[in-house]
């Protein structure tokens, strides 16, 4: 199967851009290739990547499986979303420059405009990290108004 550029699906660009292509897409889960990249802002003195930006990885890699759902749908994907908050999260071991990474994500639920979403980020079979992220979107535009 080709997919979209990830480009096109998520507002991220460089040097925030960490996700670099899809995998796979289903109804609930989905699958992003992100390759650490020797200019990546995360990675450390030693060459290992901080491992916070594993929930940054589950985010993008969702955002991007999201927004080929809505088009695959005939759905726009004007609109936004950010990450919203953390829950569960698990450090195994640190990626490091060059590692190409498979992060794959499952949405729990939704509820209003947030999605809750599982995600694991694994360099081949080594699991390096999981969490739970809270993921707050708005479609068409517009930024829904709260009380």
């Amino acid at each position: 199967m080709k997919y979209p550029e990830i480009v096109s699906l998520i507002p991220h660009r460089k040097a925030m851009l960490f996700a670099d292509r899809i995998i796979s897409v289903e109804e609930k889960t989905g699958t992003v290739e992100c390759i650490v990249k020797k200019d990546n802002i995360f990675l450390r003195a030693d060459g290992t990547l901080s491992p916070e930006i594993y929930c940054e990885m589950i985010a993008q890699g969702f955002g991007a499986c999201e927004a080929y759902r809505r088009i695959q749908k005939g759905l726009t994907i004007d609109g936004g979303g950010y990450l919203a908050s953390l829950r569960d999260v698990e450090v195994y071991s640190c990626g490091k420059s060059g590692d190409i990474l498979t992060v794959k994500t499952e949405k729990a639920e939704e509820c209003f405009s947030t999605h809750i979403v599982r995600g694991e980020v694994f360099r081949g079979d080594e699991k390096l990290g999981a969490a739970t992220v809270y993921i707050f979107m708005w479609k068409n535009g517009e930024i829904p108004q709260t009380l």
